[in-house]
Protein backbone atom coordinates (compact mmCIF):
# COMPACT_ATOMS: atom_id res chain seq x y z
CA UNK A 1 0.00 0.00 0.00
CA UNK A 2 1.23 3.26 -1.13
CA UNK A 3 1.65 6.46 1.46
CA UNK A 4 -1.17 9.07 0.91
CA UNK A 5 -0.48 12.61 1.78
CA UNK A 6 -2.66 15.89 2.33
CA UNK A 7 -2.11 18.57 1.12
CA UNK A 8 -4.31 22.01 0.68
CA UNK A 9 -4.65 24.60 -1.86
CA UNK A 10 -7.09 27.38 -2.92
CA UNK A 11 -8.76 26.12 -5.84
CA UNK A 12 -11.41 23.40 -6.59
CA UNK A 13 -12.63 20.96 -3.74
CA UNK A 14 -10.47 18.00 -4.00
CA UNK A 15 -8.96 15.62 -6.33
CA UNK A 16 -6.78 12.42 -5.46
CA UNK A 17 -3.96 11.81 -7.29
CA UNK A 18 -1.21 8.88 -8.22
CA UNK A 19 2.36 10.08 -8.01
CA UNK A 20 3.82 6.38 -8.51
CA UNK A 21 5.50 5.94 -5.27
CA UNK A 22 2.61 8.13 -3.40
CA UNK A 23 -0.77 9.45 -3.22
CA UNK A 24 -2.08 12.72 -2.89
CA UNK A 25 -5.22 14.16 -1.86
CA UNK A 26 -5.92 17.85 -3.03
CA UNK A 27 -8.02 19.81 -0.92
CA UNK A 28 -9.51 23.25 -1.00
CA UNK A 29 -7.89 24.77 2.77
CA UNK A 30 -11.70 26.61 2.88
CA UNK A 31 -12.70 23.33 3.80
CA UNK A 32 -11.47 23.21 6.93
CA UNK A 33 -14.42 25.52 8.37
CA UNK A 34 -16.73 23.46 7.26
CA UNK A 35 -15.88 19.97 9.57
CA UNK A 36 -18.86 18.02 8.20
CA UNK A 37 -18.10 18.88 4.76
CA UNK A 38 -14.60 18.14 4.92
CA UNK A 39 -15.55 14.75 6.50
CA UNK A 40 -17.30 13.98 3.97
CA UNK A 41 -15.45 15.11 1.01
CA UNK A 42 -12.42 13.30 2.41
CA UNK A 43 -14.42 10.35 3.01
CA UNK A 44 -15.43 10.00 -0.60
CA UNK A 45 -12.21 10.47 -1.85
CA UNK A 46 -10.35 7.67 0.26
CA UNK A 47 -13.27 5.92 -1.25
CA UNK A 48 -11.81 6.28 -4.67
CA UNK A 49 -9.49 3.39 -6.23
CA UNK A 50 -7.81 3.08 -9.07
CA UNK A 51 -8.27 5.96 -11.12
CA UNK A 52 -9.75 5.97 -14.80
CA UNK A 53 -12.16 2.77 -14.12
CA UNK A 54 -15.91 2.46 -14.41
CA UNK A 55 -15.87 1.85 -10.48
CA UNK A 56 -14.21 5.12 -9.98
CA UNK A 57 -16.72 6.72 -12.33
CA UNK A 58 -19.22 4.85 -10.49
CA UNK A 59 -17.97 6.36 -7.07
CA UNK A 60 -18.01 9.98 -8.25
CA UNK A 61 -22.10 9.49 -10.08
CA UNK A 62 -23.44 7.79 -6.83
CA UNK A 63 -21.39 10.67 -4.62
CA UNK A 64 -23.66 12.63 -2.12
CA UNK A 65 -22.22 15.81 -0.21
CA UNK A 66 -24.63 17.67 1.49
CA UNK A 67 -23.40 21.06 1.31
CA UNK A 68 -21.19 21.05 -1.46
CA UNK A 69 -23.26 23.58 -3.75
CA UNK A 70 -23.44 26.15 -0.82
CA UNK A 71 -19.61 26.36 -0.38
CA UNK A 72 -18.70 26.58 -3.80
CA UNK A 73 -21.25 29.24 -4.34
CA UNK A 74 -18.91 30.60 -1.26
CA UNK A 75 -15.79 30.08 -2.69
CA UNK A 76 -15.63 30.84 -6.44
CA UNK A 77 -12.88 28.91 -7.09
CA UNK A 78 -13.91 25.99 -6.22
CA UNK A 79 -16.26 25.49 -9.25
CA UNK A 80 -12.96 24.48 -11.54
CA UNK A 81 -13.59 21.41 -9.46
CA UNK A 82 -16.74 20.80 -12.56
CA UNK A 83 -13.99 21.58 -15.29
CA UNK A 84 -12.96 18.16 -17.12
CA UNK A 85 -9.40 19.00 -17.56
CA UNK A 86 -7.45 22.18 -16.99
CA UNK A 87 -3.60 23.30 -16.58
CA UNK A 88 -2.30 23.02 -13.07
CA UNK A 89 1.09 25.28 -12.56
CA UNK A 90 2.29 24.12 -9.71
CA UNK A 91 2.54 20.69 -11.39
CA UNK A 92 3.53 22.17 -14.63
CA UNK A 93 1.18 19.75 -16.69
CA UNK A 94 -2.51 19.57 -17.78
CA UNK A 95 -5.02 17.80 -15.24
CA UNK A 96 -7.98 15.93 -16.52
CA UNK A 97 -10.71 13.48 -14.72
CA UNK A 98 -12.42 10.96 -16.72
CA UNK A 99 -15.51 11.23 -14.69
CA UNK A 100 -16.00 14.57 -15.44
CA UNK A 101 -15.39 14.63 -19.35
CA UNK A 102 -17.92 11.71 -19.45
CA UNK A 103 -20.62 13.55 -17.01
CA UNK A 104 -20.13 16.72 -19.56
CA UNK A 105 -20.67 13.79 -22.72
CA UNK A 106 -23.51 12.88 -21.25
CA UNK A 107 -25.09 16.39 -20.49
CA UNK A 108 -23.64 17.76 -23.93
CA UNK A 109 -25.63 14.69 -25.54
CA UNK A 110 -28.95 15.01 -24.24
CA UNK A 111 -29.36 19.03 -24.95
CA UNK A 112 -28.62 18.25 -28.57
CA UNK A 113 -31.86 15.41 -28.03
CA UNK A 114 -33.59 17.67 -25.94
CA UNK A 115 -33.02 20.34 -28.70
CA UNK A 116 -33.82 18.30 -31.93
CA UNK A 117 -37.09 17.15 -30.51
CA UNK A 118 -38.04 20.58 -29.46
CA UNK A 119 -37.05 21.34 -33.12
CA UNK A 120 -38.75 18.37 -34.67
CA UNK A 121 -42.07 18.77 -32.20
CA UNK A 122 -42.08 22.85 -33.03
CA UNK A 123 -41.64 22.38 -36.72
CA UNK A 124 -44.82 19.96 -36.40
CA UNK A 125 -47.05 22.74 -34.96
CA UNK A 126 -46.16 25.48 -36.88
Amino acid sequence: MKPLYLEFVNKGVANRFDCGDHDLIEMNENLKKYPKLFYSVLMHELGHGEKNTLEDFKHDMKSKTPGLFRFMVKHPLAFLQVLPFYYDMRRNKVVYDVSYIASWIMIAGITVIVFFLMKYVMGWLL
